[in-house]
């Protein structure tokens, strides 16, 4: 396991002044490898030569007089878990066992005590993180550190500890010997739910979010930007390190700097990017676009606990034309130059009243194409600086692929001592929204960014990190400990820390299904997701283009052989999971195993469509079968993702969800569409949502509330039991739904459709769905009659603004 030191030791009695007996027992290296799948992630080294038992009420925690806020923060923790399990405060304990806690002296002492390892602790990588826990004899144990974060952290690792060891009256206590720092500086997230998410941070030992600060003017034009201070509060008391964001400079048109500062907007036609939402190139020759750059970072800068600020440079190549800026362009000095020069002289600016702060700028796809000369003008500008790459770039960090990320350019720089952080995906997709557990894939990229010598890693995991927790914490693992736990171990410790059962099948089936999801998640080229690789698959079909396998979704398969033994081996870790009774994990297996059914039947179609002759029967019999199997796939992809949202406990509320679903549904659709003139049927049309309408607030006609009819005759070929589907597409509201009914009408005469079954319930509509989906009941199918969906909608006030 790593660099997991295993020593034996021999039982024997320890006196305990004045407190009686203590019992030393020995740890066999069984029972220590058990002990350890509790500490997440897993120390540099680590060592538990013996065990103590008492009762809690005898275990006493000390903490250093003159402990600062955070320290406090970790002595309340440990607090908080002795009541939790055992109802008692050991901070009044009788104290026959002692946690002595806090930052120690330059000589490396801790309470009047040397604490063997303290004093080495600022020779190591990050060493304001580092600590040490060591054993003093069999009644104390001393958890300490130069720094107050490694104290919280050593806390953390404690507390994993111990957690699990409560039972009855006691408390079984490791005396354990751990010298620990990470790796990577600077750990975390931006986006997603990563504000909401500092106390799950902290108990991975995450230590960044990145968010933005709100932009903004005062009366007399200066720039005025903030950020929540309760953020601010809560990543303090959790060793979080809060890096406020200044948002790509050619979107800043909605903090009014174009009203209030007509002067910055970047002149010509090249100014303006074609990109949605309209970005804007400002004009960094001019000295009021620096002067508003150096009040927002002062204005943040003021903060308690900030010292960092991002800035994020253009995510587009739009260039200002005026005069001064042309003439910068002659010598190379190009829009995205100019911005991280003026960036560099607004820090000046700032560092005349906060001297501690630093900036780092963020790369975009907008500057990859000179982003040597950027780098060139951040080593001289004294400014930091982070990889971030959108687009369609090969190189994207918004991408799952097989390839390394930080490209010769990048790694050069930050092998010449340079500070180099990173913003990568550690899901399927960043535009996708669907399951993967996988700790190959997230291993690998640690590993690239630890041995490249990168400090920071800010990753986006959209959009909650509860649906993706195994690769947020596999992140937290690897990049504290890049090279300890292997892939089938880190499984096995995150299912024992999920208290789930038989931990060891639960690292087989992460083991086993991990690559087959990469094989086709890594498929997507940028920043493209993997569901677009399967679009441009159907394109081919309508084209008749022969697939190629090692491109598209099947870039990463070399033969049908290799697809048939990839779903092979989802069948294996359905089995597992079946038996796991987890229905988290089978509905993941059950999605990487439709999409790879799907990849699979695409490319036998259009093989077929490209090659065979489809006048002959055989041959349309075969195109038949793929298309029923892709058919097949789809349904099964669809419901599978569903019933993961169920799994997760609660709805999944982000938009790129229901993308994801309709996508899915539609490349199926489109297959069928492209294969309807070789007289091929599709036996999933009735399974498939279909677009029945729209809305928009301008029906409303001053109303404030309003029933809305469709017809859907051509979608109802048999009785069952139908789904109804409100989604918000854009406008400042959503709709509020109060119920839906399917009602009939003969055809051939105009009368007002029957209501046939009715589902009421209040259901919104909007950037967070809540109960938007209804379900109506046909008992009985006439094909005589015209079937129909109401709807009773409404709104608060008749002006608002929707359209879904």
């Amino acid at each position: 396991m790593g660099r997991l030191s295993l020593v034996i030791a021999v039982a024997l009695l320890i006196i305990a002044p004045g407190y009686g007996e203590l019992l030393r027992m020995r740890v066999s290296q069984r029972e220590e490898e058990q002990w350890l799948r509790w500490v997440i992630p897993l120390p540099k080294s680590v060592r538990i030569k013996a065990k103590v038992q008492v009762s809690p009420t005898d275990v006493r925690i000390r903490l250093r007089d003159g402990a600062g806020e955070l320290e406090r923060s970790a002595l309340n923790e440990l607090i908080a878990l002795f009541k939790a399990k055992a109802g008692v405060d050991p901070s009044h304990g009788s104290g026959a066992f002692e946690v002595l806690m806090g930052v120690c002296d330059a000589q490396g002492m801790l309470m009047g005590l040397t604490i063997p390892g303290a004093v080495d602790l600022k020779n190591l990588p990050n060493s304001e993180q580092a600590y040490v826990i060591r054993p003093i004899r069999a009644n104390r144990i001393a958890l300490t550190a130069i720094d107050e974060r490694g104290v919280y952290y050593s806390a953390k690792t404690f507390q994993q500890l111990i957690e699990a060891q409560f039972d009855d009256d006691k408390v079984t206590i490791p005396l354990v010997d751990v010298t620990d720092w990470p790796d990577i500086a600077e750990r975390g997230e931006w986006g997603g739910s990563a504000t909401r998410d500092i106390e799950w941070f902290a108990e991975r030992k995450l230590n960044l979010v990145e968010a933005h600060a709100s932009l903004k003017f005062d009366e007399n034009g200066k720039g005025v930007a903030t950020i929540s201070e309760d953020l601010l509060k809560r990543a303090r008391l959790h060793a979080v390190k809060v890096v406020p964001i200044i948002m790509h400079l050619d979107y800043l048109r909605s903090t009014g700097i174009l009203e209030r500062h007509p002067e910055v907007k970047g002149v010509g036609e090249r100014a303006r990017a074609p990109a949605g939402g309209n970005p804007i190139a400002l004009c960094f020759s001019k000295p009021k676009t620096v002067e508003i750059l150096a009040d927002w970072l002062s204005s943040l800068a003021g903060y308690e606990g900030i010292t960092d600020i991002n800035v994020w440079l253009s995510e587009y190549d739009g260039q200002c034309e005026c005069d001064d800026c042309k003439r910068s362009a002659q010598k190379g000095i190009t829009q995205h130059v100019l911005e991280v020069q003026a960036v560099g002289r607004a820090l000046q600016i700032v560092r005349r009243k906060h001297p501690h702060i630093r900036v780092r700028v963020l790369l975009t796809q907008g500057s990859y194409p000179v982003n040597d000369k950027v780098l060139s003008a951040a080593v001289q500008s004294g400014v930091q600086v982070s990889y971030y790459c959108g687009g369609g770039r090969e190189r994207s960090s918004y991408n799952s692929s097989r390839e390394p990320m930080i490209y010769p350019l990048l790694a050069n720089y930050a092998a010449n001592g340079n500070w180099l952080g990173v913003y990568p995906q550690l899901t399927a997709s960043y535009a996708v929204v669907c399951p993967w557990s996988a700790p190959q894939f997230v291993k690998f990229r640690m590993t690239e960014f630890v041995e490249k010598g990168l400090q920071s890693v800010c990753a986006y995991v959209v959009p909650d990190n509860r649906l993706h927790d195994f690769n947020v914490t596999s992140m937290a693992e690897w990049s504290w400990n890049a090279h300890g736990r292997t892939e089938r171990e880190f499984a096995t410790a995150w299912a024992m820390r999920h208290k789930l059962k038989d931990p060891d099948s639960v690292a087989e089936w992460a083991v086993l299904l991990g690559p087959v999801g990469w094989d086709i998640y890594g498929a997507g080229r940028g920043a493209s997701p993997f569901l677009s690789s399967l679009r441009n698959a159907v394109r081919s079909i309508a084209t008749y283009a022969k697939p190629k396998l090692g491109e598209g979704i099947w870039r990463y398969f070399k033969s049908l052989k290799q697809m048939n033994r990839n779903l092979a081996i989802c069948e294996r870790a359905l089995v597992i999971a079946k038996r796991l009774e987890a229905p988290a994990l089978i509905t993941e297996t059950l999605v990487i195993q439709g999409y790879t059914k799907m990849a699979k039947a695409l490319f036998i179609t259009a093989n077929l469509v490209a090659s065979a002759d489809l006048s002959k029967e055989r041959n349309r019999l075969k195109l038949q079968r793929a298309m029923c199997e892709i058919a097949e796939a789809g349904i099964q992809t669809v419901r599978a993702l569903e019933d993961w949202e169920r799994a997760t406990g609660s709805p999944i509320r982000a938009k790129r969800f229901r993308r994801t679903l309709r996508i899915t549904e539609q490349i199926v659709a489109d297959v069928a569409e492209a294969l309807a003139c070789f007289g091929i049927r599709d036996p999933s049309r009735l399974y498939r949502r279909h677009r029945i309408g729209y809305w928009s607030s301008d029906e409303f006609g001053g109303r404030t509330r309003m029933q809305l009819q469709w017809e859907i005759t051509d979608y109802i070929t048999t009785s069952g039991r139908y789904q109804v589907e409100f989604e918000y597409t854009h406008g400042r509201n959503g709709l509020p739904i109060l119920r839906v009914a399917l009602a009939a009408s003969p055809k051939g005469r105009t009368v007002k459709p029957t209501e046939l079954s009715v589902d009421k319930h209040s259901g919104f509509a909007g950037a967070e769905n809540r109960g938007n989906i209804y379900v109506v009941n046909l008992a009985n199918y006439n094909p005589d009659l015209r079937y129909f969906i109401i709807a009773d909608i409404r709104t608060h006030h008749p002006r608002m603004e929707w359209y879904g």
